[in-house]
């Protein structure tokens, strides 16, 4: 198992020298302002090796810690100091009080005995056996209710062994004075008083926090106030959390450095939790804490890679620190980003929110951190409980993300996915939303190159958002090539050159042929090349598309195969509110009355398509059939067949709509979704 993350051993030694000389003046009484946790034993032990020497053996200053805060026992302060001072002799104090009950005990029983069983003992030994008990019981009895006062005579002694000049002088440390009741205070100031001058002291604990500051009695105990060395204040230690937490995070291996560009998910700037962390006064036992936390979370829960550093951390800082806020997260606390909350997918007014009350700072900061969204990995926003402390992150690292990007089977499955999407599509989607093509190399052309494969095969009948995703981000990337090249060549003619290319890999490798009709609809629909502002409708472009249409209209079986539709949208500028793209097929735009022979041939499916597409708005048209209205459209109001042409459509399509299969809906619906 790997080492347990901590903040190495902070040296402090040339200020423990300076205040150890200090130490070896004249005895005095020094508060040393250090709070729980903050490493001040530490620093003392260090002291006292400054003041000894460094010696291992014969150390002329002892020092002596007395914790009067620990729940040991409830023995008084006298006998606490004693203990402290002098375990040895509080040892036999203890043991001989125990021998003496042990002695009565065994009296009593004997005497008690000897009433009922007879022994041979003379009168002398029964006199002497009775006599002993009765001191004994009579000691303890007064000794247990004060009428002999003990402490008195301990403190007296804890008093001439602390004045007093031996062979071992004492350093008495009262740690964590702060934590004490106010009665034990009380006793300790009284106690310190007398021996103010005469031994060293040093108060240990947070000077704000002491009961009776207010009424200044400190001031007449302590000579000096001291604070730690600046190595172990709260803006020192929270730089080496962050230097620990790097160096930790470069000894493992990073299978994302390759991909991520200037993108990398163990890159992190810790400033909110920093600036909490130097504010809160946060201690070295508070970083060793939090670091435990970070590497149990990253390293054992498994999520580096998967999470973001900033977020995570901070969460982790919440969890140890900030419960009740952390709670507010369980509770479905939402980070505030504006008018669209990305983790509830709906669209929330801000100053319609049920609370109006104003946020914390804290709340304030949370919002901030959590609601951020670059590029690296899934997001709070995305997916809070991976970022809950013990819970598992459900996402992928880039690597995983990456190895998805070389599986042909996977990315087929992705692209043949329903829009009712699986968390692992939308992760997917998103990564390559998030990143530019040239994070992958080559590999992008290979994912462009599946996403051709699953179009032309038998099982693609819907419009995959993961796959026009892919397929626009690489005409994109063509269109750059053609800049970084120079290319004589004109930006359309090699922008369809380049996907020529792909339609020619499909049928030689798998034998599967994209018809003429179905590459008009994947330049259309799935490249959008025509709504790419860099695309310049130039010549080239113009006999192109012109060649395929007129190729697919001169078919004997025109309109009874898929994507004849195509052809028409082609000739009628795509749809009616755009006829400026007209210019494709003639620089006057047909007229529907000049196609409609063409237009009725279209069997099925491919009507019903051709009008959903033409014009512009596939559920209002179905709205226009149950109304019967297709009046704001001019160019049908013509006559056919004795009646109005838009009367005719509503009529064919309608009977047409009530026989087509559950597919063939399907299949509708996608293709003009």
């Amino acid at each position: 198992m790997a080492d347990d993350w901590k903040i190495d051993r902070i040296d402090t030694t040339n200020v423990a020298k300076a205040f150890a000389e200090e130490l070896k003046g004249e005895a005095k009484t020094y508060f040393l302002q250090g709070s729980w946790g903050s490493g001040k034993t530490e620093y003392l032990k260090e002291v006292e090796k400054a003041m000894n020497g460094g010696k291992k053996h014969f150390k002329p200053f002892k020092f002596v810690y007395l914790e009067l805060w620990k729940p040991k026992n409830k023995a008084s302060l006298a006998q606490n100091i004693l203990e402290t001072i002098h375990p040895i002799l509080y040892w036999l104090k203890t043991s001989a009080y125990v021998a003496l009950i042990l002695v009565s005990v065994i009296a009593s029983t004997y005497i008690s005995a000897i009433t009922i069983i007879q022994k041979q003992l003379s009168s002398k030994e029964k006199i002497w056996m009775v006599i002993l008990a009765c001191l004994i019981v009579a000691f303890i009895a007064h000794y247990q209710n004060n009428f002999f006062d003990m402490d008195r005579m301990v403190m007296w002694i804890d008093r001439k062994s602390l004045q007093g000049m031996h062979i071992f002088r004492k350093v008495l440390i009262v740690d964590d004075f702060d934590r004490l009741d106010k009665e034990m205070q009380d006793e300790l100031y009284l106690f310190f008083n007398q021996l103010n001058g005469q031994t060293r002291i040093i108060f240990v604990g947070d000077f704000s926090k002491i009961s009776k500051n207010q009424d200044n009695y400190l001031s007449k105990i302590i000579d000096r106030q001291i604070g730690l060395p600046m190595q172990l204040q709260s803006n020192n230690i929270v730089n080496l959390i962050e230097k620990k937490i790097r160096i930790e995070l470069d000894k493992i291996d990073d299978p994302n450095a390759k991909y991520n560009g200037f993108l990398n998910t163990r890159d992190f700037s810790f400033f909110e939790v920093h600036k909490m962390f130097i504010n809160e006064k946060r201690t070295a036992r508070d970083a060793n804490q939090y670091l435990g936390y970070i590497q149990n979370q990253l390293i054992t829960r498994n999520k580096l890679d998967r999470v973001d550093l900033d977020q995570e951390l901070f969460i982790i800082y919440l969890y140890l620190f900030h419960r009740d806020n952390y709670n507010e997260l369980l509770d479905g606390y939402i980070p505030d980003i504006g008018r669209y909350n990305w983790a509830q997918e709906n669209k929330i007014e801000e100053t319609e929110k049920a609370e109006k009350t104003e946020k914390t700072e804290m709340e304030k900061t949370m919002d901030k951190v959590l609601s951020t969204t670059e590029a690296t990995v899934i997001k709070y926003l995305q997916s809070p409980v991976s970022y809950y402390v013990d819970d598992l992150a459900t996402s992928h690292s880039l690597a995983e993300l990456m190895k998805i990007s070389k599986d042909s089977e996977k990315l087929t499955e992705f692209f043949l996915e329903d829009y009712n999407s699986s968390a692992e599509y939308k992760e997917y989607y998103n990564f390559i939303s998030d990143f530019s093509t040239r994070t992958f190399s080559d590999d992008f052309s290979f994912i462009t190159k599946v996403a051709f494969e699953v179009m032309a095969s038998e099982n693609y009948i819907r419009q995959n958002s993961l796959l026009i995703l892919v397929i626009r981000k690489q005409r994109e990337q063509i269109y750059e090539e053609q800049r970084k090249k120079a290319s004589k060549i004109s930006k359309d003619r090699y922008v369809i050159n380049q996907f020529e290319k792909y339609f020619t890999e499909v049928k030689n490798k798998k034998g599967r042929e994209f018809s003429n009709g179905k590459k008009l609809f994947v330049y259309r629909k799935i490249i959008d090349l025509f709504g790419s502002q860099l695309f310049e409708y130039n010549q080239y472009s113009k006999d192109y598309f012109k060649a395929i249409v007129d190729n697919v209209k001169k078919s004997e079986s025109f309109g009874k195969n898929k994507y004849d539709s195509e052809v028409l949208l082609y000739q009628l500028g795509f749809n009616y509110s755009h006829q400026n793209y007209a210019k494709f097929y003639n620089e006057t735009p047909l007229s529907i009355k000049s196609t409609v022979g063409e237009i009725e041939k279209l069997c099925g499916v491919e009507y019903l398509h051709f009008w959903n597409e033409y014009l512009d708005n596939y559920a209002d048209f179905i709205r226009f059939i149950g109304k019967g209205d297709l009046s704001k459209y001019p160019q049908l109001q013509f006559k056919y067949k004795s009646e109005s042409y838009a009367k005719h459509i509503l009529s064919r399509y309608e009977h047409i709509y009530e026989h087509v299969t559950e597919n063939e809906k399907n299949y509708l619906w996608y293709k003009n979704f």
